[in-house]
């Protein structure tokens, strides 16, 4: 049976990655005859087809094959931006977006497999969920996702130093997978662990200085790129910056969303101290965080949802955030359909429909993450029997 369950969720699984690939494959129109792009963003916004995969290959020009951080600037955590710089190695930007999409694919199969070991009742979520049309393809998340799956699957296997290796793999790949770090700690120190915590600080710290240290020595500022670019980030189409609400200053906004963060991270520390989930108190600040930082990347609810999974959320929160997910999408293409060309449009669509999709997406983050926030706060204060309550007649 579990065979049988696992070969239909990579069927169904590799159903929707085949079908992202073929929607967002290049036509020829926007090729040229060096394999490369042109007009994309026309296209693909166009189309509802756009990926940053195919994109970054133009305007982080790939297919020069610059070395990464050293003679090229990338706004992606190291790993990522090496596995940009491989891939371009293949011929043209077709055969470096089917060797992108084979390998993204692996990984998705992989958290797949890994989640139907870790919670087999909720892996199938992960298989089915309709966002990995638009999201599996999107950008490179699938891989940082796989990352963080497998590290947090060894942990709970007690395999110490290699959580620690696959843990700064995760964080620098996509930068996420941290979220679990404050949690994993405070649970062992409570435990009494501490022998197995340093192990797994020692090979984190180890896996990190041997991926970045290279690059720092080499060219320190574009190293440092990733950081200063999400520093200064203008604020996007998010909880700061809509229709309601209008605050024009990026280090506001910064401060506030560091300080609603951190005061969860607090609540979920003494959480976990007190014998609460790690994966839990990890899903509930996640959603915290997506909900106040300044940019909301529409592909980041497939993150939530993985974090949802590995917390065992209610199924209907699963469902939830994929009909927000594809409405997210759907309505933050065609935002960029509209602004991209100056569109007499756009103003309309962004007064009267796209101001409705945010309102659908941060529903759906409020929903979703309120509903745990209740069930943390009940263990916080347990209901107790009414004072005056009579004892049962005993006869």
């Amino acid at each position: 049976m579990a065979k049988r369950r696992q070969w239909l969720g990579g069927l169904v699984l590799s159903g929707w990655m085949i079908w992202a690939y073929v929607r967002l494959l290049p036509r020829a129109p926007i090729l040229t005859s060096l394999g490369r792009l042109r007009n994309y963003h026309d296209w693909a916004y166009a189309h509802l087809a756009y990926a940053d995969i195919l994109a970054l290959y133009h305007t982080r020009h790939l297919y020069l094959h610059l070395v990464p951080y050293l003679q090229n600037r990338i706004e992606y955590p190291v790993l990522m931006g090496l596995f940009m710089w491989l891939a371009s190695f293949a011929p043209g930007v077709i055969g470096y977006f089917t060797v992108t999409a084979i390998v993204l694919w692996v990984c998705a199969i992989g958290t797949y497999l890994l989640l139907d070991r870790e919670s087999p009742a909720y892996a199938m979520l992960f298989a089915i969920s309709p966002m990995l049309l638009v999201y599996s393809l999107l950008n490179w998340d699938i891989g940082g996702i796989f990352l963080m799956v497998g590290a947090w699957r060894l942990y709970r296997q007690q395999r110490w130093t290699a959580s620690g290796v696959a843990f700064a793999l995760g964080v620098f790949f996509k930068l996420f997978p941290v979220f679990y770090l404050p949690f994993i700690t405070v649970e062992l120190i409570r435990q009494r662990r501490l022998g197995q915590w340093k192990k797994m600080l020692r090979s984190f710290l180890i896996t990190s200085a041997v991926v970045n240290v290279p690059f720092m020595i080499g060219n320190f500022k574009n190293w440092a790129y990733f950081f200063t670019f999400n520093a200064g980030r203008g604020l996007g189409a998010d909880i700061w910056a809509n229709r309601w609400v209008h605050i024009h200053s990026i280090s506001l906004v910064n401060v506030v969303s560091l300080m609603v963060v951190t005061l969860m991270v607090l609540a979920m520390v003494w959480w976990v101290w007190q014998g609460g989930s790690v994966a839990m108190a990890t899903a509930l600040t996640f959603g915290t965080f997506l909900f106040v930082n300044k940019v909301f990347s529409p592909q980041y609810m497939l993150w939530f949802l993985v974090f949802a999974i590995l917390a065992q959320w209610p199924v209907w929160t699963y469902w939830m955030m994929a009909v927000a997910g594809l409405l997210d999408y759907v309505n933050s293409i065609t935002i960029l359909h509209f602004m991209y060309p100056h569109s007499p449009a756009l103003s309309w669509y962004a007064y009267r429909l796209f101001s409705l999709g945010l309102v659908v997406r941060y529903l759906t983050l409020a929903v979703t993450t309120g509903q745990a926030l209740v069930k943390v706060c009940h263990h916080f204060f347990p209901e107790s029997p009414p004072v005056n309550a009579k004892e049962p007649s005993t006869g």
